[in-house]
């Protein structure tokens, strides 16, 4: 039966670290766009609070969760168990990408990944900070029991071979846009056409359907000078009545 918490528990930390992989859900605001699901191995999923949590990301051939963060920030973590008693967790809520060698991600480094492998590693391309709304637990008894056997070194052993150089180049070419064509790797170390301005803390993200149109013509109002938007207003209540005066006549 499925269950629904406001926060993540200590039981729910205890299982979450106890995990081996886990997946993590994101999507574009068009509907057309692709949702993209990843998985994700090594020990690099961490509980900050019992309503955040952060994840090391290593470079890959997809930049889609940090082009889908930085449009809308929708994300959702799963875990599930492979091993023990059935259990599958989702974590809701909102992401943001925090950029590797920024004072933020070194501090995350610092404070949560010392002395651990990820932290040795060539190839770190961001820490995703995620602010849980809410925990769902559900029973999960169609989940397979699957044994570990270890972490795969490929990935480690692949930017190992890399210089800063060619990690970077790599960045520009293949993690330049989603595959839906959002902007994808944004960092300012890159060169000009890669600077972007990533969600800062406490930035409010508006998702589909709550921006109302109050708010979106105080929007407007407020990127247009006065003079431009008193004639605007004007011309579109001369053009509203006419026409509306026009349909009355025909009646």
């Amino acid at each position: 039966m499925v269950q629904f918490f406001d926060n993540i528990s200590d039981d729910h930390a205890e299982w979450i670290k106890k995990q081996k992989i886990f997946f993590v859900g994101t999507a574009p605001l068009d509907g057309r766009g692709t949702v993209n699901n990843s998985p994700k191995g090594y020990d690099c999923l961490r509980v900050l609070n019992p309503n955040q949590v952060c994840y090391l990301e290593m470079s890959g051939s997809g930049i889609e969760t940090q082009s889908h963060l930085e449009e809308n920030g929708r994300i959702t973590i799963m875990l599930t168990a492979f091993e023990g008693g059935p259990r599958i967790m989702r974590l809701m809520g909102s992401g943001r990408v925090v950029r590797v060698e920024t004072p933020e991600f070194n501090t995350l480094m610092k404070n949560h990944y010392e002395g651990s492998e990820l932290a040795r590693a060539s190839g770190k391309r961001a820490i995703i900070l995620a602010d849980v709304r809410k925990v769902s637990t559900s029973c999960g008894y169609g989940v397979p029991y699957f044994d570990y056997k270890g972490s795969r070194k490929t990935l480690i052993d692949t930017w190992a071979k890399r210089d800063e150089e060619r990690v970077k180049e790599y960045w520009k070419t293949i993690n330049k846009f989603s595959l839906d064509g959002l902007p994808g790797m944004r960092h300012e170390l890159l060169g000009p056409e890669f600077v972007g301005t990533n969600r800062g803390v406490g930035e409010e993200i508006v998702l589909p359907g709550e921006a109302s149109w109050g708010a979106l013509l105080r929007t407007w109002m407020q990127a247009s000078p006065a003079p431009a938007n008193a004639a605007y207003l004007v011309a579109g209540a001369v053009i509203g009545s006419a026409i509306s005066h026009l349909y009355s006549r025909r009646r």
